[in-house]
Parts: structure tokens; sequence; C-alpha cells
């Protein structure tokens, strides 16, 4: 195979594969089904956690998490893993907008903009996305019964918003204030004039009309001279005084960018670049379309990119990660999904066409990058995991507290240094480790087994009889058939049954029905799923050296495929040893070399 071949790595935050079949088969996905068709398609089983990080990075290292999982936001070191590989043979990666637990190696390698998930904003963020109104009131959020997500204190499995700010009048304008993370907020300046607003933001003006988006106006924010922004004017009536605003998340990635030169004639050439975009994708969220405007936005951006970087900029291998279709999955999904306990028959379609909505512009991106591409070029697309509807919420450490493994606070919250067991914010909340700074050496096997029968013996009554809450248990020294081994790994490795979430509550219970609706991955054995969803991957490979119509079987009796397979696939493509790898090429789905 040729050293010449290049890869375009579309990665797709919970891509849904009986979904994807699902719009193929209604015909409103011709780019995918053209990719189906012409290439190579298969599903992926994740490995747990059923979440991004853990399962992108085995998906572009080629190794399995025992050996490239180090932890949430640590990149793998020395291991020989695909990216590796590359530098040592003279491949130039780039990673753009892709998870932060796994970075390019070689000194000529790009990583621009990863996912954030430290505290507070981004490094690159100088000011969120947000809504500016005159009534804010429009928005009311329920009070929150439960917190849902890993870690405890992290984010609702949702993805909501918490970024609307006032509108102020100024005699017969309007006045809002952009909320800089460093120095003073932004004023915004509105002047009606009949139905329209005149804007003006240091010294640039533009003329908006309700359903218009602005030019991308520059701004100064702190020492930053170059950022741009713009508008949308969602709301305004004169006679009221109601004005609605959107504004784009203000970034400043180049200088951040491990190529700040490459990063700003990416910039310059195809506009400045958003990591979020300022309303949820959730029909029952005012203004929510708008989230497809900035998504569509930011994904053209992508493939643009990775067109520039491929075919100008001598990159062997461009990897993204696209994140509005996990977005719909987890406030829609629920609500499709018959089996969902918040299914309702009235509301299937509504909910439905906001995640098709998702996989036709994801469909449109398709189109651009096939078309955009050289002979040379691999375009894959694929998916780190799927998604299934929550039932129960689990509180994994009032859990382990009720056998005396776990103290935990007046709030419930975990005390680990007090405790003989715990479990780490980075690893992603199914590995426990025995405390050894309490536990005595004799006594570390006793504790583990005591961890499993807290696990094991974990039932609930439902309306239809009592469920397991978790699916599979083992104690490290048996993790390494789940693919887990070495030191970073839990002393226990588990994973919850199907519709069972990480989450608390303010009651203190343990285990309880979800009150609100949403899906999920992360917590969830690999294998979950429902006769509408599951939690499978999905990877579709397409042009220099990828067999036509090919489509694995994917089932217990004839071959799992799984996270790593792919990296190694990568691999050879690219005429790479796979020695160091874990992952078993997908043979089948290539050509015989030449």
């Amino acid at each position: 195979m040729s050293r010449n071949r290049k890869i375009l790595l579309l990665g797709v935050d919970g891509l849904i594969p009986e979904l994807v079949e699902r719009f193929c088969a209604e015909g409103v996905l011709p780019n995918i089904q053209r990719m189906r068709a012409e290439g190579g398609y298969t599903r992926l089983l994740p490995y747990i956690s059923t979440w991004g990080d853990t399962n992108f990075v085995t998906f572009l290292t080629g190794q399995a998490p025992g050996t490239s999982w180090v932890g949430q936001r640590i990149s793998p070191s020395g291991t020989g893993h695909l990216l590796e590989l590359m530098a040592e043979a003279g491949h130039k990666s780039a990673l753009v907008h892709f998870p932060e637990s796994l970075k390019p190696t070689g000194k000529d390698d790009l990583c621009f903009a990863p996912f954030w998930t430290g505290a507070g904003p981004a490094p690159m963020e100088l000011a969120p996305a947000c809504l500016h109104s005159t009534h804010l009131e429009q928005w009311t959020h329920p009070p929150q019964r439960e917190a849902l997500g890993w870690p405890p204190k992290g984010t609702l499995a949702h993805h909501q918003k918490h970024n609307r700010f006032a509108v102020e009048r100024s005699g017969d304008d309007f006045v809002a204030l952009i909320p800089a993370h460093r120095g003073e907020p932004v004023a915004v300046t509105l002047s009606p004039d009949g139905a329209q607003l005149e804007m003006s933001l240091q010294g640039s003006r533009a003329s908006l009309a309700v359903g218009d988006w602005s030019d991308w106006l520059p701004i100064g924010i702190g020492d930053e001279s170059g950022p741009k922004v713009r508008f949308k004017l969602l709301a305004f009536d004169p006679a009221s005084g109601q004005l609605d605003l959107l504004q784009s998340q203000i970034t400043a990635p180049a200088a951040t960018s491990t190529q700040p030169e490459i990063a700003r004639r990416l910039i310059e050439r195809h506009g400045p670049f958003i990591s979020k975009w300022a309303v949820s994708a959730d029909p029952d969220t005012r203004y929510f379309e708008t989230s497809f405007d900035e998504g569509r936005y930011q994904l053209e951006w992508l493939v643009d990119s990775a067109l520039t970087l491929l075919d100008e900029e001598d990159f062997s291998l461009f990897a993204t990660v696209f994140r509005l279709n996990d977005e719909t999955h987890h406030t829609c999904l629920a609500q499709c999904d018959p089996e969902s306990k918040f299914y309702r028959a009235d509301d299937h379609q509504r909910y439905l066409e906001v995640i098709r909505r998702s996989y036709r512009i994801l469909d449109d991106a398709v189109g651009r990058a096939l078309a955009g591409c050289g002979d040379d070029t691999v375009v894959v697309l694929a998916s780190d995991h799927g998604d299934v509807p929550n039932g129960h919420f689990c509180d994994i450490h009032r859990r382990l507290a009720e056998f005396d493994l776990c103290t935990i606070d007046a709030q419930g919250r975990p005390e680990a240094a007090r405790s003989q067991a715990f479990l780490k914010d980075e690893r992603g909340g199914l590995e426990i480790f025995v405390n050894r700074d309490l536990v005595a050496p004799e006594r570390i096997e006793s504790v583990k087994t005591q961890i499993l029968k807290a696990l094991t013996t974990w039932y609930v009554d439902t309306p239809d009889g009592e469920r397991n809450v978790v699916a599979l248990a083992v104690k490290k020294q048996e993790a390494s058939v789940l693919g887990y081994w070495g030191e970073r790994a839990g002393d226990v490795l588990f994973a919850y049954a199907p519709g069972f979430v990480w989450g608390s509550n303010a009651h203190g219970d343990t285990v309880a029905e979800v009150t609100t609706p949403g899906a999920n991955h992360g917590p969830q054995v690999p294998t979950a799923s429902t006769a509408f969803a599951s939690n499978h991957g999905v990877a579709i490979f397409h042009g220099a050296g990828v067999r036509q119509g090919i489509e694995l079987p994917f089932d217990t009796t004839r071959g799992i495929q799984r996270m790593d397979s792919a990296g190694a696939t990568f691999a050879r493509l690219l005429d790479l040893s796979t020695d160091s790898l874990d992952g078993k090429a997908l043979e089948a789905l290539l050509e015989a070399p030449s």
C-alpha cells in the first residue's frame, strides 16, 4: 500500500448505527449512503467507559484502554500508538477539535482547539456564546432535582446552557454587554431604525433585521486584537421594546495551537472557529434552531480546514470530532424510543425530526468532503458510541458507603482520604480503586471482594420486576478480557445495566428513576441496545485502498469489531507496522496490497 495515502477522519460524537441505517433507508442521507455503497461499513463495540475520550483515544491510537487510556486530559506517551508510528515515519498528523486526552506527538504535528474539560473556560475562549435579551423571564429552568453525569460535580447528561444576559435601555437605544473572560465587558449598542436595528461595536457597524446574521465583526478583548464575533437578531418588537440577540462564541485558538502560523492561515482562509453554539439542540428550548446554524458553520469549517491541511499543508491525517448529533440524542432520544418511559406517540415525530436534521447536516458535510478530496484520500466517518434512553440514576458513592467502603459527607460527596475504596474523576467513573493508604496489603483482596459484592447484589424494583443495576463487574486481574490492564487501571472495573446512568439527587437516593427525559452512553455496558438505538459505534471507510460495498457482520457468533481496530486499519492504509497496536486491522474492508 502507498505511503502517500491520506486519511480524513470525520469523527462524530454519538452517531447511532440504527439511525444511520434508518435515515439512509429513508433516502435523506445520500452522501453517507454513497460511502456505504462505494466503501466499507461496520459497527464498532466501544470500550468501558462508553464515552468519547476513552473510545476516540483507542480508536485513533489502535490500542486498548489498558495500553493507551491514561485518563481525562492526559495523553498516552511511549506506547507505540498510531500517532507515534506516524511521526517516526515522517507522516504529519492534525488533530483539530479532538478530545484533549490524545495529543499528536511529532514536532510538525498540529493540535488545534482540543475539547476543554478543565475548570473554567477553555484557554482559547475569550467570551462565551450568549443570548442577550430584554426579557430574561422567557427562560425558566425548573428546579434541578437530580444531577446526572461524571464526575458527580460535573454537568448534567443533558446539554443545558446557562448563558443568558440582560439587554439594558439607554435612551432610545439598547446596550448588550459581551462578558469577556479577561478584561472589561464589551458594549454592543443597538439603535432602532424602524423594524431593524443598527448595531455598533468598537467602531464597526451592521444593520440587522429579525432572522439576519451579521458578518463577522472584529472585536478587541483584553490583549487580543484579531478575534471576530457575529450576531443573529432573534426577535425585535419596536412597540414593546422586546429584543433577543444571539452572540457567537469568541475565540483565539491560534495562540494555543502547536502550529500557530498554520492555525492563523486556517482562520484567515476559513473564518473564525467556534467550538460551542449558543443554544442547545433541544426542541423545548427557545431558538433551538440556531444550534443547527452554528453547528453547520462549525462542521463546514472543519471539513474545509481538513481539505486545506491534507491538500496544501502536507498532512497525512486529519482527525476531528463533531458533537451536534450527540446533543440531539441527549435531548430527544428518550422521547423517540418506544422503550423509553418518556415516549409519547404524539411527540415521536417532533423529536425524531430534530435528530434527523442533525444527521442531514452531517450528510451535507460528508458530501463536501467527498467532493473536495483527492484520489489519494480515504474519508472515514466514525463514532465513538451511540446512545440509549435513561431509566434510573445510580449513586455509586452511596452504594459503597452502604458497605462501609466509602465515607461521604453531609452533602453526599465522597471523602476519598477517609474511604477504603474511591473512584477517580479522570478515569471515567467505572473503575474503583482500593485506598492503599488505609487498607493493609493483606486486606486488599478482601476489599476488592466486598466491592464486587456491593456491585453484584445491587438491584432495584421496577414495574416489570426486579432489575440488576450493574451488568458486569470484575477485579483488575480479570479485566484484561475487557481491554484493561496496567498500573493505571482500577482494582475493580464495572459497567451499569442498560438504562442506568451516573447521578445523585437531593433526597439522597442510592438508585431511583430519573425524572426528566434523557439518553446516555458513558456508564452503561457497551452492548446496551433497544430495538430503536444502541451504544454501538460505527465506521465507514471510503476511498483509496478500500474495497467497495463491504459490510462486516457484527454479532457474537461471527465477530465483534472493537474501537482499536480502526487505528490498526489506519496503520495498514499508511503502510505502517501494527506490531505495537492491540487492534486488528479490518482486512476485509481493504484492497489487497499491490
